[in-house]
């Protein structure tokens, strides 16, 4: 396994760009610390700073990318709300001492020197989206660091996403690691399996009967049923 990570890092060395999921990687970073991390001059909780720091800087020393970004959502409703009302009613609201963190990464970055995207209407996915789309036009190679499964819907084979599982621990995802995972699905058909399973983290409803256990056991025919309700 890890000679197979590795190999897909073996790019043509083409300029790459590390995209960075800011709301996913410190939400993760947060929430893997056990223990509270705070200053000592102010008592400030630290803890998804400081996890956040570590991951940056083990992606950067793993893949010296030449290019780097980081996307933030905003605050207030997104299209998707006007869309459907209910779109993320039943998530609880963020804790203070994380919702502090999020301003200490993005200064941290600012020092860095790494341009940080947010748009009002947006979520930070959808930039993430629309920059790795931008940077295959410009024959840029790119590797999307974030903890949200949804972001597999952008592989290519110039994108790979790249899942956090914790400070330490994450996988590499190209073309073929989305369709051992899913049993052969295409990463282009990612967002029809999200549309039919629905999203209880985000409160939408799917079709009734498939999830993540019809997926798992049905394996192939779920896929073919995934290609038969997109004809």
């Amino acid at each position: 396994q890890a000679g197979r990570q590795a190999s897909l890092l073996e790019l043509e060395r083409k300029p790459l760009l590390l995209l960075m999921d800011g709301h996913a990687m410190v939400h993760r970073a947060f929430h893997a610390i056990q223990q509270p991390m705070t200053t000592r001059a102010t008592g400030e909780e630290v803890g998804g700073t400081y996890g956040f720091v570590n991951t940056f800087f083990r992606a950067v020393n793993d893949w010296n990318p030449s290019h780097c970004a980081i996307a933030f959502d905003m605050r207030g409703p997104t299209f998707r709300h006007k869309e459907f009302a209910d779109y993320k009613a039943q998530r609880p609201s963020t804790p203070p001492d994380l919702e502090s963190q999020f301003p200490k990464v993005q200064r941290l970055m600012e020092a860095f020197g790494v341009p940080i995207f947010e748009m009002e209407g947006y979520e930070g996915d959808d930039i993430l989206g629309t920059l790795c789309r931008k940077a295959e036009e410009q024959g840029l190679d790119t590797i999307i660091l974030t903890g949200d499964t949804d972001t597999l819907q952008l592989v290519t084979p110039a994108v790979k996403v790249a899942l956090n599982y914790s400070v330490r621990e994450r996988k590499l995802y190209d073309e073929a690691a989305v369709r051992e995972r899913y049993g052969g699905l295409e990463p282009a058909q990612f967002i029809d399996l999200l549309a039919l399973m629905g999203d209880s983290a985000d409160n939408v409803p799917g079709v009734p009967g498939i999830g993540e256990k019809k997926r798992d056991a049905y394996g192939r025919e779920f896929v073919d049923l995934i290609a038969e309700y997109t004809r």
